[in-house]
């Protein structure tokens, strides 16, 4: 074989190796964007009350940005028998303003996982490795994460040990600084060498029956310091039971009540405190119950939300808690597959620790929209919005309720000297 023949058959194998290790790739994702007024003119703006630890309060015709998730999933292969997928994921978020803004990108994900690793318990398991959403629990009518412990980290999950399934998670968070406003203070950098972090064992259970169509999930989350010697630092913990019963009363969906309680360097979310040092301590429990509700052959379906928490840190607010509660609804009635009406109404109240004054936001909105189907998940939607929204001097008096642009991170300029204002819009969601 001369030389030209054996350089075409090395391309030739080069290209067919290429070709083995081609992967396919499973694209999903979310975004939402949208554009409006203040009914006083100006930029759109949104209702937050501060103190409020519900998540970002009730969002339809409540979101001022523009934002998106891109998962590209790709299934690598397999090697004696254990299957291999590698999962990434970019996010974005803009200001809202022009069609040209820098965006904030950020690697939200990024993280190996492998199945089929063995036989009995370990059947249906999976190893994994990276940075990843981890196992996250929400309510989406309030953009409320109420068990997230997302880290980099790795992991087991789905072992089986009878009655349900176990799962145990290795996640790490250290110190930053997000003093860098230059990206709208999204870029943090590391301070002092990373010399603060906090290690988070996450440990599940899922699946447990415990009654016709409902399931117990339980979880511990196990935060342990691991600063550098002489560096202060603080432990906690916080736990989770969380019962999900299908078709509850045969309205179809879902219905969801969980109970938290955390301890000093552990959130209620499950997640960890790498700033907490020595001195600090905290107490708090939650209670809510979520609830989706779609009957078979019914126009209406919906949401519905109840919390209250109680939470403080002691003895900086003398001994005593944060207490905030909330309650909220979100019907949606379809004329058509296509054509349908939302209605969102919310009332959150904080009563902060200490001689505050109690503070309260009422927020009302109605969208009609377009949607692909009459499931009350359906989407793309495109909707029309107007936003109503009262709230009392002390929510005025605690920090800036109207707020606009990316995660609602600036003071709106409109009805600052005011407890109500509305807002309008039109805004698309969706995700796939």
């Amino acid at each position: 074989m001369n030389r030209k023949s054996k350089l075409f058959a090395a391309l030739v194998a080069a290209f067919a190796a290429q070709a083995s290790m081609a992967a396919t790739v499973d694209y999903h994702g979310y975004i939402r964007s949208g554009a409006g007024s203040s009914t006083d003119g100006g930029k759109e703006v949104c209702y937050r009350l501060p103190g409020n630890t519900f998540g970002v309060g009730y969002r339809l015709g409540n979101e001022c940005d523009t934002y998106g998730e891109l998962s590209f999933d790709a299934a690598m292969g397999e090697a004696s028998g254990i299957n291999f997928k590698l999962h990434t994921m970019v996010a974005f978020g803009t200001q809202q303003l022009n069609d040209w803004e820098q965006s904030t990108p950020s690697w939200r994900q990024a993280w190996v996982e492998a199945n089929n690793i063995g036989s009995g318990a370990l059947e249906n398991a999976t190893i994994w490795a990276g940075k990843r959403y981890y196992k996250r629990h929400d309510v989406h009518m309030l953009d409320f994460f109420y068990w997230n412990s997302s880290a980099p980290g790795a992991g087991i999950e789905g072992i089986d040990v009878g009655f349900g399934k176990l799962s145990y998670a290795y996640l790490r968070n250290g110190e930053m600084d997000w003093s860098n406003t230059a990206q709208g203070g999204y870029n943090p950098d590391v301070p002092n060498g990373g010399r603060k972090s906090i290690t988070n064992h996450d440990f599940r259970i899922e699946g447990i029956g415990i009654n016709p169509g409902g399931s117990l999930e339980l979880g511990a989350n196990l935060i342990r310091r691991n600063n550098l010697d002489g560096v202060s630092g603080k432990n906690g913990f916080a736990l989770t039971a969380s019962h999900n019963q299908g078709n509850p009363f045969g309205l179809g969906g879902f219905n969801n009540f969980v109970v938290q309680y955390a301890r000093d360097a552990a959130n209620l979310d499950g997640s960890g405190k790498w700033w907490a040092d020595g001195n600090y301590t905290f107490r708090g429990w939650r209670v809510f119950n979520h609830t989706v509700f779609e009957p078979k052959g019914s126009n209406l379906n919906g949401s519905l939300f109840v919390g209250y928490e109680k939470s403080g840190e002691q003895p900086g607010q003398n001994g005593d808690s944060d207490k905030i509660w909330t309650i909220g609804a979100r019907p949606v009635y379809h004329f058509t597959d296509a054509y349908s009406i939302a209605a969102e109404v919310g009332h959150t109240e904080v009563d902060p620790a200490g001689n505050g004054a109690k503070r309260k936001l009422t927020k009302m909105t109605i969208a009609p929209q377009l949607s692909m189907g009459k499931g009350f998940w359906a989407r793309p939607a495109i909707r029309a919005y107007y936003t109503y929204a009262k709230w009392n001097d002390a929510a005025k008096a605690a920090g800036s309720v109207v707020c606009t642009g990316r995660d609602c991170g600036k003071a709106g300029s409109a009805f600052t000297n005011e407890t109500s204002g509305g807002t309008y819009g039109v805004q698309f969601e969706t995700w796939w």
